[in-house]
Order: C-alpha cells, then sequence, then structure tokens
C-alpha cells in the first residue's frame, strides 16, 4: 500500500511539474514532417552498355561515374556489359548522354507470382 501510494504521488508531482514547463518553439517536433518520406536524390541503377564496347571502355565509364559522385556495386559481363550503381542526378544526368550507353535503368526489386 506505501509503495503504490508513493509512487502515486512521483508520478503527480511529475505531471504537474511537466505542466509547469513552458513551450519552446525551437524544441518543438513537427510530426508531419518526419512520418513524410524524404525523397532521396540518390538512386540505385543499371547501366547497360553497348554490346561493342571494349573492355578498357567499361573501366573509363565506371571512373566517370566516380568522378561525378556515383559508387558502382557489381559489374556485369555475362548476358550484358555494364554495372549497377549509386547514381546522384547529375551523375545520371552525365552518364546518360555518354555514348557508350545503350540505356540507363532504375533499379527496382522484381517479383513474381505463381
Amino acid at each position: 500500500m506505501k509503495f503504490t501510494t508513493i509512487v502515486a504521488v512521483l508520478a503527480s508531482a511529475f505531471m504537474v511539474s511537466a505542466a509547469a514547463l513552458p513551450i519552446d518553439a525551437k524544441n518543438t517536433v513537427d510530426v508531419e514532417a518526419i512520418t513524410q518520406p524524404v525523397e532521396s536524390s540518390v538512386k540505385a541503377y543499371i547501366i547497360v552498355l553497348k554490346q561493342t564496347v571494349a573492355a578498357l571502355e567499361i573501366e573509363k565509364a565506371e571512373l566517370e561515374i566516380l568522378k561525378v559522385g556515383g559508387t558502382v556495386e557489381r559489374r556485369y559481363t555475362s548476358v550484358l556489359k555494364g554495372f549497377s550503381a549509386w547514381l546522384s542526378t547529375r551523375a545520371y544526368k552525365s552518364l546518360s548522354a555518354n555514348p557508350l550507353v545503350a540505356y540507363i535503368e532504375e533499379d527496382r526489386q522484381v517479383v513474381t507470382i505463381n
């Protein structure tokens, strides 16, 4: 009984002191801003090069990505020539203007239904 009374008194004292604190506009949080998804300017892409591109030219294309701030993830050499990379909007525009590139596609998850 004494323990319950002490807990109740402490809880009510905390509530009263918290309610008495002034609200500072600088310390408030905009809950709507937190819950909104943030659009990133860096996205994952698959870059497919033309089949006539030589291995040395593939390395040059990868270096171009690094120069503009992208990150190369995987290199594809069997079925197609190309690589996957994380690109900023600037890197995407620069690479899409490269004559060695056949096309660039945003990397997405693929799901099959049986």
